[in-house]
């Protein structure tokens, strides 16, 4: 497999608080974003990256990818929700999106509304759905609101699917600092962009978004086969 990557700050905080992780060797795709308003956002993604990079990383090849991910998720949620009851870091928690590629089927888990897409014969299909509401603010107008993210409860709750692979896919993962202001159809025929490299394509998402006014930080991670 193999995977481009960018991550890049927008205006709206100090740091980026998002990130993101590469296991090819697991075939392992991660972006995380720090809940936005929340303090330490930051850490809290960070914190969860790390803690699958340290489980997921080191894991035994006869252990179950799947089942050490919920783990080291599980662990995460714990860490960032225990660091969060102190005052000034309460509230503080992150979006997941997560998908691991095997024997042609893709599990792809979520918590928030950072999102995954699979690329298939130049037609995108949305692998999640976002875990937020509507609702409506003292000028009337409505907001998206998230329901769920790793860290904000002291048990989380993964939603997990399967979905199938095939050597021409391509998987996108993102955060809402993109997919905020760029709807489906512009997502895809960026991408369609056979002239442009895999790495010049995600550029371009981010430039796109940056374009239309997104002032979040902005993550991409797209994978492909060789």
């Amino acid at each position: 497999m193999q995977a481009v990557t960018l991550s890049q700050k927008g205006l709206k905080s100090e740091k980026n608080e998002d990130a993101c992780l590469v296991l090819n060797n697991k075939c392992l795709f991660v972006v995380a974003d720090g809940v936005g308003g929340g303090p330490r956002g930051d850490f809290a993604s960070r914190t969860l990256v790390d803690e699958i990079y340290r489980l997921c990383g080191l894991a035994d090849r006869n252990n179950s990818i799947e089942k050490v991910l919920i783990q080291a998720i599980q662990n995460a949620n714990k860490l960032i929700f225990d660091a969060a009851q102190a005052a000034d870091l309460n509230g503080m928690a992150t979006t997941l999106v997560c998908a691991v590629i095997k024997d042609k089927r893709i599990v792809v888990m979520h918590v928030g509304d950072s999102r995954a897409y699979r690329l298939r014969c130049g037609e995108i299909m949305a692998l999640t759905k976002d875990h937020t509401k509507s609702v409506q603010r003292p000028d009337n107008q409505f907001k998206s609101v998230i329901t769920n993210a790793v860290g904000i409860r002291s048990s989380i709750k993964i939603e997990l699917n399967r979905f199938d692979w095939d050597a021409k896919d391509q998987l996108l993962l993102l955060s809402d600092g993109i997919t905020d202001v760029l709807d489906d159809s512009v997502i895809l025929s960026i991408l369609n962009n056979a002239a442009a490299s895999m790495a010049d394509r995600i550029k371009r998402l981010v430039l796109e978004s940056e374009r239309q006014g997104g002032r979040d930080d902005k993550t991409v991670v797209l994978v492909y086969e060789r």
